[in-house]
């Protein structure tokens, strides 16, 4: 049977989206249970152990599993040596960090960093086990198969969190949550995708995996520098408190936005690394990503920044209000992210990540400027730098992506400007409703959504109405199967 680039995206993408929002959901009703019992200050802190930890992780996967997903050949063998590789790497990362937990603890005057450093490097070796297994079901697109060890993850994670929080254990219980539901996660992919080392990597075989990723690490490096030195100075120069409050600010966008993205990237590579030999096809898949995947997030985007206000009202209590700014920002910022989203994918797949480290090394500086400027005026400042940062992104990414296939600009506006219609159009009719409603916060909530949903979907079937139909078929066809 032939590939289907769209079908092929449109399965592993229900399936791998429903995996990873199934342990961001029970996450976040986790969290939302928690705050009544743990302060900002407590997230805070965690907020700094796990900004800390990406900067490891990152360097710990070296970008092994996307030279896996990427291989033409010699799979078993590509294989092997990434899974030495990823143990080898992982634990000499969690190592570093065990060692320079106090180090690390003095510079943000939190002395309580040591023992929960020490604690979470932990997880660096956990997930590294089963690195290899993952990788293989992005590469055989049997994103199905994710489902039961995400919701085992975030089952686990949630009910200890939420148990050790009412004992009173704090920030410690989201630490040992967070541990526990990541070795759970392990050993059920170990169950599967069953997949054990075959033998000794050989030497030609790692200096591939690891030329793949050595640009693809600094990428990557430097494109979360974004999410997580943010955290890092909100939490220096502002406070546990304050970045307990910014990372909370966090968590419905990220849910709704940023787990879209960050698998729509997964299934992306794989795809599009099959039709790398078909320029035309190619070019015609990568419009139609662009066109989709704004459709969804730039909506998604911008239903949570008008409603940010009676959400918070609702499911948070008063000592969590002073999100809302930051929330506004932080959903436009990571919708605004879907544009270099797309890109990333078709430069990993061609295996051009040398133009992702130059682009990212570019950015760099732009955001740490664009960060100091704003850390003196708040955590809402610095959401702020985070949605101009988003635009400012878009610009050197387009130009690499220029080098490896003809786009152009006027092409990529009109695969974008469906969803700037429907998503403004939306946005303005919504904030009317909020503006005129005089309810409970629920009711303003209720009526604000129903109203974005219903305009939205309108506007859609007006100005791309192939789109919504294609997605009416897609869903009845989830509900039957």
């Amino acid at each position: 049977m032939a590939f289907s680039p769209g079908k092929a995206t449109s399965k592993n993408l229900f399936w791998a989206y429903l995996s990873f929002t199934s342990t961001k959901l029970l996450n976040f009703v986790a969290v939302i249970i928690i705050t009544r019992y743990v302060d900002p200050g407590e997230f805070g802190l965690m907020a700094i152990c796990l900004a800390i930890m990406g900067y490891f992780e990152i360097v710990s996967k070296f970008g092994l599993g996307a030279a896996l997903i990427s291989v033409k050949d010699r799979q078993e063998e590509t294989a092997n040596a990434v899974f030495f590789c990823a143990m080898l790497s992982s634990g000499l990362m969690a190592l570093l960090l065990w060692l320079s937990a106090g180090t690390i603890s003095r510079i943000f005057e939190s002395p309580e960093l040591t023992p929960l450093l020490g604690t979470v490097c932990l997880v660096l070796v956990i997930r590294a086990a089963s690195s290899v297994h993952i990788s293989l079901l992005y590469r055989e697109l049997s994103l199905r198969k994710k489902l039961i060890p995400d919701v085992a993850q975030g089952i686990v994670k949630g009910v200890v969190s939420i148990v050790l929080a009412m004992m009173g254990y704090g920030v410690w219980a989201l630490v040992i949550g967070y541990v526990a539901g990541t070795a759970v996660a392990t050993l059920t992919t170990f169950w599967m995708r069953p997949w054990k080392p075959s033998a000794l990597p050989d030497w030609p075989t790692v200096r591939y995996v690891m030329g793949y990723g050595s640009f693809l690490i600094g990428a990557e490096t430097i494109n979360s520098t974004p999410r997580l030195l943010d955290n890092l100075l909100v939490g220096k120069f502002l406070g546990p408190a304050a970045l307990g409050i910014y990372a909370i600010a966090y968590r419905i966008p990220e849910l709704a936005i940023k787990s879209f993205t960050s698998v729509a990237g997964t299934v992306l590579h794989p795809v599009m690394s099959k039709m790398q030999t078909d320029p035309s096809q190619l070019a015609k898949y990568y419009y139609q990503s662009l066109r989709y995947c704004a459709l969804l997030m730039f909506g998604v985007g911008a239903a949570i920044a008008v409603l940010a206000e009676p959400t918070v009202h609702v499911l948070y209590t008063e000592k969590w209000y002073d999100m809302v700014a930051p929330m506004q920002f932080i959903a436009a910022a990571l919708a605004v992210s879907t544009l270099n989203m797309v890109p990333g994918g078709l430069l990993k797949a061609v295996s051009r990540t040398d133009l992702m480290f130059r682009v990212a090394l570019f950015n760099l500086p732009v955001f740490v400027i664009l960060l100091a400027a704003a850390i003196p005026f708040g955590i809402t400042a610095v959401a702020a730098a985070q949605l101009v940062l988003g635009f400012v992104r878009f610009f050197p990414t387009y130009l690499a992506t220029k080098r490896v296939m003809d786009v152009s600009a006027g092409k990529v506006f009109e695969a974008l400007r469906p969803a700037l219609i429907c998503a403004g159009a939306a946005s303005l009719a919504t904030l009317l409703i909020l503006h005129w409603h005089t309810g409970s916060e629920l009711m303003r909530l209720l009526s604000g959504a129903a109203t974005f949903t219903s305009v939205y979907l309108i506007a859609l079937r007006l100005v791309l109405p192939q789109a919504f139909s294609a997605g009416q078929k897609f869903i009845l066809k989830r509900r039957r199967a």
